[in-house]
């Protein structure tokens, strides 16, 4: 499952909060087959820790970093970087030539935390043990510039190669799954998710039955903004009684909240390594 450029709640206190348990979240529900080469900047990590093995999205951000949420790589379970993987150039799973690369580094973001309602700086980075050449199918994410503001207005997108319903598995050729959605308004997230932040932001489709759903978090909700596609979220988590729910939004980082964290984290690393 997976990711890819794509946008895919009326209960009181107690019972809205027991509906968004942090809960895995990003392949499609109702979405339609992506166009090869349309989202060169999606991949797809394969992640061992101590728990088990298991699959999320993420964004190509430079030549050797990616971009992904902190629970996929949860620091508490021990992550293990020489048994994970991310694959690039990719559009069906099923394609033998995929692009591989392992993983030497993760960093997740120092204040992330797991509670009972809600991921915390859901945000986490992984380099790539080596760097990748850009091409048509493998190119860096644009993430937004100080002054950019998206909102109900945007025209953004979620992707992904997970489920594609409740109950439903992608089938076929497991080609990536896109789908437009809209970025909610901040009070109506709030009063819909008592757990929601100013560093998270929510977005669903239109539509009852499409948005992200359940199996790989991490990948990226993008928007368009003056002629290119920026990356706004990080999938982060949603309800627990199912994907796709009308009324229901996905939870996402809100990326511009950290542009701090990403340049500090990918600037030190290069420092450390010119001068080791």
């Amino acid at each position: 499952m997976g990711f890819w450029g794509l946008l895919s709640v009326i209960l009181l206190v107690q019972d809205a909060a027991e509906s968004f348990v942090p809960q895995a979240r990003s392949s499609i529900a109702g979405g339609k087959d992506a166009q090869k080469g349309s989202w060169p900047w999606i991949v797809y990590l394969l992640i061992t820790d101590n728990t088990g093995s298991f699959r999320c999205g993420g964004s190509l951000l430079t030549e050797e970093w990616v971009l992904t949420a902190a629970h996929c790589v949860d620091p508490n379970d021990n992550p293990i970087p020489d048994r994970s993987s991310i694959i690039l150039e990719t559009h069906s799973l099923n394609e033998p030539s995929v692009l591989y690369r392992s993983i030497s580094r993760i960093v997740s973001h120092p204040q992330y935390q797991k509670q009972r309602f809600a991921l915390l700086h859901d945000i986490a980075l992984v380099k790539m043990r080596e760097k990748v050449s850009f091409s048509s199918l493998v190119k860096n994410m644009s993430l937004p510039k100080p002054s950019e503001v998206f909102g109900t207005w945007s025209k953004c997108f979620v992707a992904g190669w997970g489920n594609v319903g409740n109950n439903g598995k992608l089938s076929g050729n497991w080609t990536l799954q896109e789908l437009k959605v809209t970025i909610s308004k901040r009070r109506t997230c709030k009063k819909k998710i008592p757990a929601f932040t100013d560093n998270m932001l929510c977005a669903s489709s239109m539509e009852g039955r499409k948005g992200s759903c359940q199996g790989d978090s991490g990948g990226p909700l993008v928007c368009r903004s003056s002629g290119e596609i920026v990356q706004v979220g990080i999938m982060s988590f949603g309800n627990t009684n199912g994907c796709a729910l009308k009324g229901f939004p996905g939870v996402y980082t809100r990326v511009k909240c950290y542009m701090d964290f990403i340049s500090e984290t990918i600037t030190s690393d290069r420092q450390a390594s010119a001068e080791a």
